[in-house]
């Protein structure tokens, strides 16, 4: 099977890494009052623009894996998965973003069979790269493959755990992992 898994809130906890860095820097709260926006990839200000172009390339370092991610992932490879991280991340949005990312994974041995950046339309990226399955915390990207006949789940982050949905939605990775393995056997 051909798996798609976004990077942010996903993977890892870049939420976190993102409030803890905006609590030390954000005095008057402005940023922080907006932290559900910038995790969608808005940027409701020209403060918060400026706040996220120099500062995103040390969050993403500093975000945490989530737990069993790496052990669920090499599960997925050892069961004949292929792996396709696809991301917003990139170039476009910020500079030095892909170099940082490759890097991320390779210190922290997360195995991917490819991984496309600059990824807006998640749905037409599955569609593009035969993917069965995709694994996202936006309800936006989810409902899309949903659309296209590929099978999503809904990764709860701050950006979706106070909306309702009719996807299928899991907490952490073993979750995820069950999930996965009843998708399997359908």
């Amino acid at each position: 099977m051909r798996i798609g898994i976004d990077i942010d809130d996903v993977i890892t906890d870049t939420s976190k890494a993102m409030e803890k860095y905006i609590l030390k820097y954000d005095k008057n709260g402005e940023i922080s009052n907006h932290l559900e926006e910038i995790m969608r990839g808005e940027m409701p200000t020209q403060n918060i623009k400026n706040f996220f172009a120099k500062n995103a390339l040390e969050i993403v370092k500093k975000a945490k894996l989530k737990n069993n991610v790496k052990e669920v992932l090499q599960k997925l490879f050892d069961e004949g998965n292929e792996i396709f991280i696809i991301t917003s991340r990139g170039e476009i949005k910020i500079k030095g973003s892909e170099e940082t990312t490759l890097e991320y994974f390779k210190s922290n041995n997360i195995k991917y069979t490819k991984i496309l950046f600059n990824v807006f339309d998640k749905a037409k990226s599955c569609k593009e790269n035969s993917i069965n399955l995709m694994i996202d915390d936006s309800i936006k990207h989810c409902s899309e493959c949903e659309k296209e006949n590929i099978k999503s789940i809904l990764f709860t982050s701050i950006v979706n755990q106070s909306i309702e949905t009719k996807l299928d939605r899991v907490e952490n990775w073993l979750e995820l992992e069950n999930k996965i393995n009843q998708y399997y056997k359908k």
